[in-house]
């Protein structure tokens, strides 16, 4: 039996989703992780950060290697419809890969992580997630989706306080519910 996926989008993106799902097969999708496939906004939320703007600046790269970051990262939840994203590309016969900006001191963790969860799966550390060249990206950073936006690359964004109206009618940016 074949899974469905459930577009949590604007109907208007619909047709852009569902030409991606239609050209998929074979292709690299680059998954972030943290707000992306991970809620770490909600863990972030519970303990008073201020989730509004990106990056926090409260929150730098040294705060994620200590146990309060750490803790954060261990107990954040799936982001659901992200989840479902993985199933469907790969049953569509895409290669699935994890790309992140998380510190190289987070790496064992991040690694053994994965290999918990979705085993069989790369995971590729790096600032400019550009560089991997996938061929469709899912990712949360304005940053990082300005960037992609430069060089015509799809891009499935969760919608967050801090991305949800930069990009609106942008030809390859396509939003979806967290």
């Amino acid at each position: 039996m074949k899974q469905l996926v459930y577009f949590s989008g604007k109907i208007k993106e619909l047709d852009k989703f569902l030409k991606i799902l239609s050209t998929i097969t074979g292709k690299i999708i680059a998954f972030d992780i943290d707000n992306t496939l991970i809620n770490v906004n909600k863990e972030l939320q519970r303990l008073g950060y201020d989730i509004s703007s990106y990056p926090n600046p409260a929150l730098t790269e040294d705060f994620w290697v200590y146990e309060e970051g750490i803790n954060i990262l261990f107990n954040a939840t799936f982001v659901t419809t992200t989840v479902k994203f993985i199933a469907t590309f790969s049953m569509l016969n895409a290669e699935i890969v994890f790309v992140t900006s998380r510190s190289p001191k987070l790496k064992t963790f991040t690694e053994n992580w994965v290999k918990k969860y979705f085993s069989g799966f790369e995971v590729y550390f790096t600032k400019d997630k550009h560089l991997l060249d996938a061929d469709i990206y899912v990712e949360d950073d304005p940053r990082q989706i300005q960037k992609l936006i430069s060089l015509n690359k799809p891009i499935l964004v969760p919608e967050w306080p801090y991305n949800q109206n930069l990009f609106k009618g942008v030809k390859n940016v396509i939003y979806y519910k967290v």
